[in-house]
């Protein structure tokens, strides 16, 4: 069975080209998401404290990056892997006339595919490895690690990469000749020229499924408000995509019969070009599939972020009740916050202080990896007396409780991910590094804005600790002769909406970090549907020769082509729409409440051209280049 593997391989390495630049593609993708995974695991178990690398963002950052990353590349890999099983229909029902049952067939195609991703998996996850340290300055850059950071390189992401894209890449073979299985053989012979119409009964039940799935989940915001329903509704888009993977054929067949109806009088050129779309929407869907998630994946992923800004700036609007605001990077002396207090223009000045503490999240001891189990972030501390200027959104306790030591308030969206609501213990580390239970007092719901955890100045006294306070906030009823007279005196003064525009607005640092890891897979996502577009508009070169040989000019061919590969974009365009649809209307529920979604149009309207561009660039040049060799009149 091996050697007749290799055979095979070699007989058709040109049809499996493709299949390999996808699948060490595809490696590489994985093994470098893998290294940011491990790399945030070994940080996060690791020392901890100045100069450490915040090892809870680093691991929530991979772990959201790798979760999109496989769902990307089963698509991808899936869809490649059945246009290059699909030249072999006949092939393979050949093999059945002549008296090899299906198991057979089905083990010889197993082994070709777990031998080809074997040998070029690992060679393609080798240069991932490399490739994921080109990411350390932007980790640095974005605040993340520290200068001299270095990325974990170890064979697990690699050995990762190979365990997932075997299955995979088996489990899409399968899929791909399980029509051809299931018919006799003469039957399977007969239809190797005609596409099956409908999907498998299994293929139907999944597709509904998911697409159920995708849809209540684009409704979490209703039973969970806040960041984390809002998180849970951007899954949506993912789980529709998937979906739409699942339905293909059936979903493409109806999106080409929605732009490709029949008319009177049509142009033989416009006339063919829907008849093929609308016939062939099998193989179409494969290429279909991926543009489709070039354009949910993206906008989804900065719409979501535009969300999430707009979401902190207005909690913090609604939140602090002052006129100006103080701030200092390095800290504030007791004397400084005294001479502002002391200021006859200022009605009132509130202090705040920051620390940056780790908080158990999960109460299961899971041995060497107890890093895991513990979040690093920063606590707002308040003053002693109270902070009237300072409103988180209480919905239930009181922030005068914070008077008591040892007490803590939370944000909704961490009582719902700890289980600790009002009255219960909150395990966290503080500056000391000690372990200490902290009595939630307060919850409250502005999280993006005030963050997760909220501390009293008394629970740091009796621990004598000292954290000087970085922010005033200050309500004056002359806010502009109190701006110019503590600018004058050397404070960093600014308005409050000055300093929500520069606290929300996310990092130069934070935004090429995020730019280059949407580029990454969205550049995978492109190269594997060009790749199939490639691959598909090659394996059609006998059609082609037979529209010549009847009278169709080279002219009329390019057209055709053309027109086809505008249909196919405008079909990936529209799947890809409507599967982000609810998610963007569920993480905006979730995040800014009934009001118009929040959409990156911009990003939106840039992938569409990409997307139809992709699709001409790759047909239409194919086919040139296939007409070239001919003899097929201009």
């Amino acid at each position: 069975m091996w050697r007749l593997a290799r055979s095979n391989l070699a007989a058709h390495r040109g049809s499996l080209t493709g299949t390999v630049v996808v699948l060490a593609l595809a490696a590489a993708l994985l093994s470098a998401s893998g290294v940011l995974v491990e790399s945030g695991v070994r940080a996060e178990t690791g020392p901890t404290g100045p100069g450490a690398a915040d090892g809870g963002a680093l691991t929530a950052l991979a772990s959201s990056f790798i979760g999109t990353t496989v769902l990307v590349v089963v698509l991808v890999v899936a869809a490649t892997v059945t246009l290059a099983m699909r030249p072999r229909r006949r092939d393979l029902a050949l093999l059945r006339a002549v008296g090899a049952t299906s198991r057979q067939v089905r083990r010889m195609v197993t082994a070709e595919l777990l031998l080809l991703t074997v040998v070029v998996a690992p060679l393609g996850a080798l240069p991932g490895l490399w490739a994921a340290r080109l990411a350390t300055p932007l980790l640095v850059d974005a605040g993340m690690v520290p200068d001299d950071f270095t990325l974990t390189l170890s064979p697990l992401p690699a050995l990762g990469a190979v365990a997932l894209l075997v299955p995979v890449a088996v489990g899409a073979a399968h899929l791909a000749v399980r029509e051809t299985l299931r018919s006799s053989p003469t039957s399977a012979l007969g239809s190797t020229l005609v596409e099956p119409a409908g999907l498998g009964r299994v293929r139907r039940v999944l597709a509904l499924v998911t697409a159920v799935t995708g849809v209540v989940v684009a409704g979490t915001p209703l039973v969970v408000p806040g960041a984390v329903g809002g998180a849970g509704a951007a899954t949506s888009g993912l789980l529709l995509v998937g979906a739409a993977a699942l339905a293909g054929p059936a979903l493409v067949a109806w999106t080409f019969g929605l732009s490709a109806r029949d008319h009177v009088g049509a142009r033989p050129v416009r006339h063919l070009a829907r008849a093929n779309t609308r016939g062939f929407s099998r193989r179409l869907s494969a290429v279909v599939v991926p543009l489709a998630a070039v354009v949910a994946v993206g906008t989804i992923q900065t719409s979501t972020g535009d969300a999430v800004q707009e979401a902190a700036g207005q909690q913090l609007r609604d939140g602090l009740h002052a006129d100006l605001v103080v701030t200092a990077a390095d800290g504030l002396s007791a004397d400084q916050v005294a001479r502002i207090e002391a200021d006859p223009a200022v009605d009132e000045a509130t202090p705040l202080s920051s620390l940056t503490v780790r908080v158990r999240t999960d109460e299961e001891e899971i041995g060497a990896l107890e890093g895991l189990s513990w979040e690093t972030g920063p606590m707002r501390v308040l003053p002693a007396g109270g902070a009237a200027a300072y409103d988180p959104g209480l919905v239930d306790g009181s922030l005068d409780a914070l008077e008591d030591p040892d007490t803590v308030a939370v944000s909704t969206d961490a009582r719902l991910l700890n289980g600790a609501g009002l009255g219960e213990s909150v395990t966290v580390r503080l500056g000391d590094g000690e372990t200490t239970e902290l009595r939630v007092v307060a919850v409250y719901d502005r999280s993006l804005g005030f963050g997760d955890y909220t501390l009293g100045a008394a629970t740091l006294a009796d621990r004598g600790l000292e954290q000087p306070a970085d922010t005033v906030l200050v309500t004056s009823s002359r806010p502009d002769v109190l701006a110019d007279r503590l600018a004058t005196s050397g404070h960093q003064v600014s308005t409050v909406a000055d300093y929500i525009e520069a606290a929300t607005a996310t990092s130069a640092g934070e935004q090429r970090l995020s730019a280059a890891l949407l580029l990454a897979l969205l550049g995978f996502l492109l190269v594997g549907a060009a790749n199939a577009l490639v691959m598909l508009t090659a394996g059609r070169r006998p059609e082609w020769l037979l529209l010549g040989r009847i009278g169709a000019t080279r002219r009329q061919l390019l057209r055709l082509a053309t027109l086809e590969s505008l249909v196919t974009a405008s079909a990936a365009v529209a799947i890809g729409t409507l599967s982000v649809v609810p998610a963007l209307l569920g993480v905006s529920f979730g995040l800014l409440g009934a009001q118009v979604p929040a959409v990156d149009l911009t990003t939106y309207a840039a992938l569409v051209a990409v997307v139809v561009l992709v699709s001409l660039a790759s047909t239409v040049p194919t086919v040139a280049a296939r007409l070239g060799r001919s003899r097929v009149p201009a």
